[in-house]
């Protein structure tokens, strides 16, 4: 072998070598070599950053993959430092990033508004860059495109969602993943592609780019013709005697690359393992798979979750209902008479009353979580006595930001039941009472179980993500939050009449949305494994706004939107996203089967296809569900 310390390099040359165990490996335009993580069988499990240490291709070289060939354009984090624009795909935020919503004994929050700029920056600097490259290729169904609105909807999670801080850091660099994924496949389709088909002329290195590994030779000719850093890996009985080599070096090491696990204060609290195994296409898979969709733990049990005596019962249990002292039973296809509830819609009120309630049409065994994503409404403001209806109402208010945030990306093994719900709702004012009981050894005793018991279905409710070390979730002469306004604990036992309005305006939206959500993803699956994100794009095309179902902190609207829109040019886009996506289900009436135009769409017609669409979603509902379903109602004025 020589060693030149000037010549003209081919693909097979080195200008830097490295040996790592049993192998060499060379490259022919790179003055350094990468350690080289592929061999062994590692965990795919992200760190303490949010990433997932040098097995991670948007980090660290990887072997290249015929699938994932733009991962070799991926940017490296040093060639971009602050403040070029593209810092913002490696910051990875802190505790002063992370601001607390207010009202709320729960860790959740938001990420800073300055932060949120940063990384919607970076989308539409992708949204720009895919624009302009599909001009001309209109109608084409690409993976880009996918990954285009899986962004926006992430940068729009952080911007309006609920969050514990340990999910908050996933989300932020599930959106940077993303938009690394996006920029790679513009430089890979726009220039290196272009460079390997020609063939007639070696580029000049791009060391910006993350390069790849490769034992194939005639790939490592492709890529060096590419101009991306490429590194040949090989033993040393395939090295030529005749090899150019221009400076052996030794290997460089991921020392700036995180590996240590999540944690909060001493607290070890690591992300699932989602994956096992070697370097290749498997690994670069589950890398870029997005924090929402994996497989969460079921929540630790609490301290009271086993059995004894006064106990509740575990939300993956389904317990007989029962009613307790001064509520009464209700009958769930029509609302109550109460000041609280806003009024009803015609067409849903329609909808209940010509539901054929035949138990003979419920398919059992249950094939979906029949449990509620949050309280009946009816359960919330049901309590006839003013102290127990001030902590339900309190209670909720100060566990709504986790609740929601947790139903939309995280949802606990099994829904509670009204029961359950009833339990946590009344457990807040049940230790506070407790809690201002005469002191002695009996009370105290009792204290104690009280405690522990809310602390159970807390963590039953919440897992991980409750507050473990003090205090009740309010104090009754402190203050909750709903949609930024500041709600007095003590006006709450006689709650103003607008007020708790709302609050059941937006438990009958979130409901409806979720149990929509759940229903289509068991009655139109094929289309859900097929293409999941155009799935979830049309599911929340049906509602106005940017935050896909969740609603929490925006101001509370002033008019009917959405499919309820007072005028018909409102109401088609949402209408009409909601007929597409039922028209995956079986049966659907033949009425919603044509697609809704602005030229055809009158009155008489809305009127027709909302009174179909209604009574198809209520009755099928009922079939999979064996109860009613929760429905939207109108805006309280």
């Amino acid at each position: 072998m020589c060693i030149h310390t000037t010549a003209w390099l081919q693909a097979f040359d080195a200008r830097a070598v490295a040996v790592q165990g049993n192998l060499v490996i060379t490259t022919p335009n790179m003055d350094f070599v990468p350690a080289f993580h592929h061999f062994e069988e590692e965990n795919v499990q992200a760190r303490a950053d949010g990433r997932f240490g040098a097995i991670d291709c948007f980090q660290w070289p990887q072997a290249y993959d015929n699938v994932f060939c733009n991962s070799t354009c991926i940017p490296r984090k040093e060639a971009f430092p602050s403040p070029h624009p593209l810092h913002w795909a490696w910051f990875t935020p802190t505790q002063e990033d992370f601001k607390p919503i207010p009202g709320t004994s729960f860790p959740v929050g938001t990420l800073a508004s300055d932060k949120v700029e940063g990384l919607d920056s970076l989308r539409k600097l992708a949204e720009k860059r895919v624009q302009d490259w599909r001009v001309n290729r209109q109608g084409k169904n690409d993976a880009v495109v996918s990954r285009i609105l899986s962004l926006r909807h992430g940068v729009s999670r952080l911007k309006t969602h609920p969050l514990t801080f340990r999910d908050l850091l996933m989300f932020v660099t599930d959106a940077q993943r993303l938009f690394l994924e996006i920029y790679s496949f513009m430089e890979w389709i726009l220039l290196a592609q272009p460079r390997i088909t020609a063939g007639d002329r070696t580029s000049v290195v791009n060391s910006e780019w993350m390069g790849a590994f490769t034992h194939d030779s005639d790939m490592c000719n492709k890529l060096y013709i590419a101009g991306i850093p490429v590194w040949y890996v090989r033993t040393m009985a395939y090295i030529p005697s005749n090899m150019t080599v221009k400076q052996p070096v030794l290997l460089t090491r991921p020392d700036q690359i995180i590996l240590s696990m999540y944690a909060e204060g001493n607290k070890v609290r690591p992300y699932e393992i989602i994956y096992r195994g070697p370097g290749g296409y498997n690994r670069q898979l589950h890398v870029r798979r997005l924090y929402g969709g994996t497989t969460f733990k079921d929540p630790e049990p609490g301290p009271s979750s086993g059995p004894s005596s006064g106990s509740s019962s575990a939300p993956n249990a389904r317990p007989a209902h029962h009613i307790q002292s001064g509520e009464s039973i209700r009958d769930k296809w029509k609302d109550p008479e109460s000041p609280y509830f806003p009024p009803s819609k015609l067409h849903w009120d329609d909808a209940l009353k010509r539901c054929i309630k035949d138990s003979s049409r419920v398919r059992t065994p249950y094939l979906i979580d029949r449990g509620y994503r949050f309280p009946e409404p009816g359960l919330l403001v049901g309590p006839k006595l003013p102290e127990r209806l001030q902590g339900y109402i309190a209670t909720w208010l100060a566990c709504r930001p986790l609740w929601i945030g947790r139903v939309d990306h995280n949802p606990p093994h099994n829904y509670p039941s009204p029961q359950i719900w009833r339990d946590f709702l009344g457990s807040g004012i049940s230790a506070q009472s407790q809690a201002a009981a005469p002191k002695g050894k009996g009370p105290e005793k009792k204290v104690f179980t009280v405690a522990e018991k809310r602390k159970g279905m807390m963590k039953d409710l919440f897992g991980d993500d409750m507050v473990d070390s003090h205090g009740d979730l309010f104090a009754p002469e402190g203050m909750v939050e709903f949609r930024g306004e500041q709600v007095p604990v003590a006006s709450l036992a006689h709650p103003p009449q607008l007020l708790a309005q709302k609050i059941t305006w937006e438990l009958f939206e979130l409901g409806f949305r979720y149990e929509l959500r759940d229903l289509d993803r068991h009655l139109a699956k094929g289309r859900w494994a097929e293409d999941p994100v155009g799935r979830e794009q049309l599911l929340h095309a049906i509602f106005p706004g940017e935050a896909g179902l969740v609603m929490w902190s925006e101001p509370f609207p002033t008019d009917n939107y959405g499919m309820w829109n007072n005028t018909l040019i409102g109401v088609l886009p949402y209408l009409e996203s909601f007929r597409q996506l039922l028209c995956s289900w079986d049966d659907v009436p033949p009425l919603l089967t044509s697609p809704l135009i602005q030229e055809n769409f009158t009155d008489t017609k809305w009127w027709e296809v909302a009174r179909a669409a209604t009574a198809f979603y209520v009755q099928t509902f009922f079939d999979h569900f064996g109860r009613p379903p929760v429905v939207p109602h109108s805006l309280p004025l």
